[in-house]
């Protein structure tokens, strides 16, 4: 039988789109170990919250260095922040897919949704702490203190009738990179703002490098992380805890709760049992998450093969931790309820 050119080039056309096709020759994946070997029970109490069978899920990548990630349960997605680029990211967990929500946000890093729904972002340069309304305007919550810029508000949290406290370590004006570089013009500190105050009010200087924030479920304990060693290598990185006062105003009582060695610790989230689960560095097996308990004994870790920046609880049972680390974010399904 002889086969035309034109037949010939209809065939090969036709067997091509079925062997591209995914519902006839779906590639494998590489088979891996499951259960994965995330989980890291270093005490017993940590077993109610482990899920063997819950995989870690990198769900994506592709960032510079993912931060600030904040759950919206109306919408049934999180923001997070992708900061060199200057982004805002939304990953959509229903449809799993990742997209751009703001450029050009200032260096965006921390964010959180205040009681009224608004999303509320730290900015590296301008260093500001702005709120995004609902109209689509952006208020400008704090950018100053005492006639000085601020140095890059960092990390915050969100209190009841629209209060807000954040840190301010200076990580964006230290580097052409997460900000624009700058001297900075006062003390690193936690501060806190409302809508009532013409500029912040400062609440601590203990840490020396006041980074990632987080309330105890009664929200009368404030807890910070310390990344003092990146520019006081004296100092260990940490995890202070103080009694915050019921209008958040000012704090007491301050202490160091953890002190570490070999590893740091960034942004943070609470569970409603009062346990830190907080961003670790440190290098193979140390990398990832670390959980403590509410006085600072640590229960067990999360390992991942980037390091953790932030985390924080997401779906709806807010039981799944969302983790942005380093250039990527993973999810994982835990026995444990954000707050």
């Amino acid at each position: 039988m002889t086969i035309g050119r034109r037949q010939f080039l209809a065939g090969t056309a036709a067997l091509t789109a079925v062997a591209s096709s995914p519902s006839l020759f779906a590639r494998a994946e590489l088979p891996e170990r499951y259960p994965n070997d995330c989980w890291q029970v270093l005490d017993e109490r940590f077993e109610r919250y482990m899920l063997f069978n819950s995989p870690l899920q990198r769900i994506w990548s592709g960032g510079l260095w993912l931060e600030g990630p904040a759950w919206n349960a109306v919408g049934r997605y999180a923001v997070f922040s992708d900061i060199p680029r200057a982004r805002q990211m939304r990953w959509d967990e229903a449809s799993n897919t990742v997209s751009v929500l703001r450029h050009e946000v200032g260096h965006s890093n921390g964010n959180a949704f205040d009681d009224r729904g608004r999303l509320i972002a730290c900015e590296h340069s301008p260093a500001r702490v702005v709120r995004y309304e609902w109209d689509g305007g952006v208020t400008v919550l704090a950018d100053g203190w005492q006639g000085k810029r601020l140095n890059a508000p960092n990390d915050l949290v969100t209190l009841p009738g629209g209060g807000v406290i954040f840190t301010d370590p200076g990580y964006g004006a230290h580097v052409d990179y997460e900000g624009h570089k700058r001297e900075l013009e006062i003390e690193p500190a936690v501060y806190y703002v409302d809508d009532t105050l013409d500029e912040p009010l400062r609440l601590t200087t203990a840490p020396y490098k006041p980074n990632g924030i987080a309330l105890s479920p009664d929200r009368r304990k404030l807890y910070v992380t310390d990344t003092a060693p990146s520019h006081y290598p004296d100092q260990p990185p940490a995890i202070f805890r103080f009694t915050l006062a019921e209008d958040g105003k000012a704090v007491s009582d301050g202490e160091r709760l953890v002190e570490g060695q070999g590893e740091g610790y960034d942004g943070m989230a609470v569970d409603e049992d009062g346990n830190l689960w907080v961003g670790t560095s440190g290098g193979e097996g140390k990398d990832g998450v670390s959980i403590f308990t509410a006085e600072g004994e640590r229960i067990g870790r999360i390992l991942l093969p980037e390091v953790c920046a932030n985390v924080c609880f997401a779906g709806e049972d807010r039981n799944r931790l969302l983790m942005t680390a380093s250039r990527s974010i993973y999810t994982l399904y835990t026995g444990a309820r954000g707050v």
